[in-house]
């Protein structure tokens, strides 16, 4: 990131912050071998609570507030003289670390130390979604891939319906979980309800903060920061899409509608063991050991080479669910040969590769002829 703001401050072309996630990894990923590697027990003992993996978290998390600060900072002083275009273009290229920081902040709500969950918090509430950390931990990890659960994408869905779905109905579902939570407690009176109701405690802060941007940044970095936080949500819940699409759990008794779940497994989650994104999303993709063991921490979770596989990994699963129609013929097949517990063909793996292979040089070529021919350099 670093490199890449140094090519903007040099250079001037900001869509760098586009191309190298979107066309190089997806690259990368595409042709670099597979990461299946598991250490050992003795290994695990070792590296799991070394606190040097806490390093490029936290490095993570405070060059995205610094970016943030950076851009609003330029903002306010005229410093960008910007175009709407380009105003949309430097959210969408600073949202990059900020989706980042999303899946820092997945992992840090997870660990055990309340300091790291307080951080994992503010990565949320730095993009207005503090509510999530709530939904993740009290709903998804219970529910996930069953119909009951809004973070689990339905086979068939595209990802501009799961937007529409997903994320309203987390809110209602917090906000659900919150009322009964005080009414667990015994709270009676209304104003329990509003004072200790901790949606309205993140809904509050979240205002406040924006509230502040706007008095020392002014009503044009304030906007920013708007768009900035939709865009980052946006991104974050297009991981969240990916994750366990169109898996399901199956009922322990079929003719009840009321019969319970059986219970998560590792082919409940998609995984994906392409080795770049994986290391640079914190092993993120090893999703289904991190359902298994919610508190194991990323530098040791294991790979089930027995668990389902997405096509292919994050950064090209990410290309392909914009378009609908790509995404469903590449995935939809793998996810209904997985619920029935069988394979794909071998005419249905060409066809898989030979769309994926078509979609990534066609996005690769318009994303370089942006970068390099419609952007160029000064």
């Amino acid at each position: 990131m670093i490199c890449i703001g140094l090519t903007f401050e040099l250079y001037g072309n900001f869509f760098m912050v586009i191309w190298i996630p979107y066309v190089f990894l997806p690259i990368l990923d595409y042709i670099l071998p597979v990461d299946h590697y598991n250490m050992s027990e003795a290994r695990v003992r070792i590296v799991e609570k070394d606190w040097r993996f806490l390093i490029p978290l936290y490095a993570t998390f405070f060059m995205d507030i610094a970016v943030l600060f950076y851009m609003l900072w330029g903002i306010s002083n005229e410093r960008f003289g910007l175009t709407t275009f380009e105003f949309i273009m430097y959210a969408v290229c600073s949202a990059q670390c900020g989706a980042l920081n999303a899946v820092v902040g997945h992992e840090l709500i997870h660990r055990r130390h309340i300091f790291h969950k307080i951080c994992g918090t503010i990565a949320y509430a730095k993009m207005m979604y503090g509510h999530f950390f709530i939904q993740h931990i009290r709903s998804h990890h219970k529910k996930v891939s069953t119909p009951d659960d809004p973070s689990t994408s339905r086979l068939g869905e595209s990802l501009y319906y799961f937007y529409l779905r997903a994320i309203p109905a987390g809110y209602v579902e917090v906000w659900d979980y919150e009322i009964s939570r005080l009414k667990q407690q015994g709270s009676t009176a209304w104003w329990e309800f509003l004072v200790f109701n901790r949606i309205i405690t993140f809904n509050v802060a979240q205002l406040a903060w924006l509230g502040a941007v706007y008095l020392i940044f002014g009503a044009k970095a304030c906007g920013f920061h708007a768009l900035y936080s939709l865009i980052v949500t946006l991104m974050f819940e297009a991981v969240n899409y990916l994750e366990h699409y169109g898996l399901l759990r199956k009922k322990l008794d079929p003719t009840n509608p009321e019969s319970s779940y059986e219970s998560v497994k590792i082919i409940h989650s998609w995984n994906a063991p392409q080795v770049v994104t994986s290391y640079l999303l914190f092993k993120l993709q090893r999703h289904s050991d991190h359902h298994a063991n919610a508190y194991k921490p990323y530098q040791i979770l294991d790979s089930f080479v027995e668990s389902p596989m997405l096509p292919y990994g994050y950064s090209v699963s990410l290309v392909l669910c914009v378009v609908p129609f790509v995404w469903k013929r590449v995935v939809d097949p793998v996810a209904i040969a997985t619920n029935k517990g069988e394979k794909i063909t071998d005419e249905q793996q060409k066809d898989i590769d030979r769309t994926v292979f078509l979609t990534l040089i066609a996005s690769s070529i318009f994303l370089t002829w942006v970068q390099f021919f419609y952007i160029g350099f000064n």
